[in-house]
Formats: C-alpha cells, structure tokens, sequence
C-alpha cells in the first residue's frame, strides 16, 4: 500500500470520526476506499466480513452479554455488593472500594465493561454520593472498575483475541486474565483508599460481624457459583467456552427468576432486547475489523510497522513502551474489539522477538486497549457512569485520573513480569 495512500485511508477513518460518524461505519466507508483506491476486487470484503461471523466460537459473545444482562436484572449485582460491603464497607473509602471488587466479581460474570459499570455503578455511584464522595470520583471509580470485566474471564474481547491469533486457546486465555484482573483491581483499589482516606469520604458504617458477613454470604451463594460453573465446566471438559457461554444464560435465568425472583417473565423481553442491542454494535464492527487487518497484512503493512520501530527505538523497555502508547492511543479512538482484530498481527512479531508468548502479549494488549474506555473521546465507561451521576465527563475524566494512574502501573507490571499472566499456564 502506497504511503500517500495509507494516509489518505486514516485520515478518513480519524475525520468521520471526529464528525461523530458511528466507528463501525467509519471503518467500513474507510475500507471501501481503500479497495477501491487500490483498484481491489471489492467482492473480496463481503467475503472477508462474512468469515469473520461464520465461526462457531463467536457464539460465546451474545450468549455472556445476555448472560451479563439477565444477571444485572436478576439481583446478582446487588447481592454481589452486599457480601463486598460487609467485608470492607467500613474502611475509608469502603464503597470506592466495594465498587472495585463488586465489579471485580461481576466481570467475571458479564465480559462487558459498560454493562458492568451500569449493574454495579448504578448502585454504587448515587450511595457514593450521598455518603459525601464528590460527584466526579464516585463516577470515575466505578468507570475505571468497570475495565476489570474485559480481563477477568469469561471476556468477550479475550475470545476475540483468540479467534484473531490462530491457535490460541480460550479457555488458555481465560487462565492468563485470573491474576491479572486482580492485579488490576488492586491497582485501583489502593489509589481510591488514599484519596478517600485524603478527603475523609467513607468509613461512616460499622465494621460487618461474622454473622452479618455469612448472612450476606448465604445470599450472594449462587453469584459466587456462578465462575465455578462457568470456568469448572469448561476445564473440566464438560462442555468448551462456546457451551459455557449457552449454560452461563441458563444458569442466570434459573437464578434470576426461580431463587432470586427479582426477574419477572414479563421483563424477559426487555431483558433480550438489551442483550440484543449491545450484541448486534459489536457483530457490526468486527466483520469491518477482520476485512481492514487481512488487507493491512496483505499490503505488508505490519513488516512496515516493524520496520519503523526496530529503526526508532532499541532494546525491549522502548520497544514495549512505544506499544503500550500505541495501545491507549488507538483505545481512544477504536472500539477495543475492532483493534485487537487490527491491532495483533501488527503487534505480535514485534513481542516475540522479546520471548513474549500469546497470552501475556494477549493480556496487555487487552489492558493497553482497555484504558480507552476511560479515555476520551470514545471512553464508553465515563458516558455510562456520567448518565448514573449527572455529571460532566470532564469531572468523571477527572475523578478517575488516580485510578488510571494505578492502572497504567499495573500494565506495566504485566508487560515486564511474564509471571504474572503465565503462572497457572
């Protein structure tokens, strides 16, 4: 691809996107004009977009955004926060707190950060405020949280990712994002104690007794199965990531309507359509993602990119640093699940020459990409609890920068220590 050309076709992409263009149709126009700008057979993008969806694995992505939905409707993400605040509600900051690892443990039940932000975030962020927090921070925590649910398995961009690295396994991938996620949710934790602790916000209940905790654990019992059913089935061979996916709908079903009962049939159908809305936003984005990679990689463009970085910096510190700038740039911009499309056959090659392995490289591009969900101006997290608190996206932006702080410090760490995300490997 000619260079004048390159810049042609990005430069389209980034102006319908700042004329607030929808992303996916962005990047189709975009790819139109690169074909016909090549003089390409145009047929070959229909094709490319419909492989993309005709794969079996990527049924798994519908069916834990439902999953997400019906569990989000159907009392889990409430009990969830009960049993985190009985625990640690007291502390300063111990809804800031709560809110991290309410999300942390609702994310391993959705795989969708936005979804987890309205479930727990909706709860979380209005207690927060009227506990005293300021508007912005309250918000901010729970966007940032939200990013946990898209490294904590089951997570809809780790399927992506494995389906776009050819050989990569899911149910590998979901072993690599245990520790991490919770490295991760430490990672926001410690900077939302010492601000809340600096302002003296939280710490107004009394510390939760044994009785109360097991109370609240008795009643956030089937949450917490929910991963052990998920995860258990598909290690111990009983039926793969796709099948979990189709159990894990079933399962929050059960709960939500026949042992929780906050779910009434007659909100099945909203329920559905929810599910059906967010699904259909990222089927429609990733044939357009997977017919732009296979014509960057056909054009040479990765052995391009190589090149240019092997020549600009040195040595593994610069070269990963320079990828995880690449990383949250492009996550302000892109969708995360058209990225990791684009984004790992450029990437790869460039990692394994520095003993990186698929599924650490897997975890950071995830992470790398996941800040731009707090980062204007796509930031979906900031637009989700901005809608909860009723305030500015510059004050969310604001209040969660101590958050994103202890974020990009917990990439770092995974980035540089392999041990991290490869330990159970």
């Amino acid at each position: 691809m000619e260079t004048l050309e390159i810049i042609f076709v990005i430069s389209t992409f980034f102006l319908l996107i700042l004329i607030h263009v929808p992303i996916a149709i962005s990047l189709g126009l975009s790819l139109f004009l690169a074909f016909w700008s090549l003089e390409l057979d145009t047929i070959e993008i229909a094709m490319d977009a419909y492989q993309a969806l005709d794969s079996f694995p990527m049924l798994a992505i519908p069916m834990f955004v439902l999953a997400g939905v019906l569990m989000a409707t159907g009392g889990v993400a409430q009990r969830i926060l009960d049993l985190a605040d009985e625990f640690i509600g007291h502390m300063p900051g111990g809804l800031a707190i709560v809110t991290v690892f309410a999300c942390l443990l609702f994310g391993g039940l959705s795989g969708s950060a936005p979804a987890t932000v309205a479930a727990v975030g909706s709860i979380t962020i209005p207690a927060m405020i009227k506990q005293g927090y300021a508007p912005g921070f309250a918000a901010g925590v729970a966007a940032c949280s939200g990013v946990i649910a898209i490294i904590i398995p089951p997570s809809n961009p780790m399927i992506i990712y494995s389906l776009t690295q050819f050989g990569t396994s899911v149910s590998t991938m979901f072993i690599a994002g245990i520790i991490p996620g919770i490295v991760f949710a430490l990672s926001m934790a410690v900077p939302a104690y010492l601000v809340s602790k600096k302002h003296g916000w939280g710490g107004v209940r009394e510390k939760g007794t044994w009785k109360t905790r097991l109370v609240a654990l008795k009643r956030a019992r089937w949450a917490i199965f929910t991963p052990v059913v998920i995860l258990g089935g598909i290690y111990s061979g009983i039926f793969t990531p796709t099948e979990s996916a189709a159990v894990a709908c079933l399962y929050a079903f059960i709960i939500g309507v026949f042992v929780h009962k906050d779910l009434k049939f007659k909100e099945v159908y909203s329920v559905l359509s929810q599910a059906a809305i967010i699904t259909i936003v990222a089927m429609f984005l990733i044939p357009f993602a997977v017919a732009l990679g296979k014509l960057l990689t056909s054009q040479a463009v990765p052995e391009l990119i190589t090149t240019i970085m092997a020549e600009s910096v040195s040595g593994k510190i610069g070269t990963m640093l320079v990828i995880i700038a690449l990383l949250i740039f492009v996550g302000c911009f892109m969708d995360t699940l058209a990225s990791i499309i684009i984004l790992t056959p450029l990437l790869y090659p460039l990692v394994t020459e520095f003993g990186m392995n698929r599924y650490q490289f897997g975890i950071m591009l995830i992470m790398g990409l996941g800040l731009g969900f707090i980062t204007p101006p796509l930031g979906g997290n900031l637009y989700v609890a901005n809608q909860i608190s009723r305030t500015s996206v510059q004050s969310v932006f604001i209040g969660s920068l101590p958050m994103l702080l202890g974020m990009f410090v917990a990439l770092l760490l995974i980035t540089f220590i392999p041990l991290i995300s490869t330990i159970f490997l």
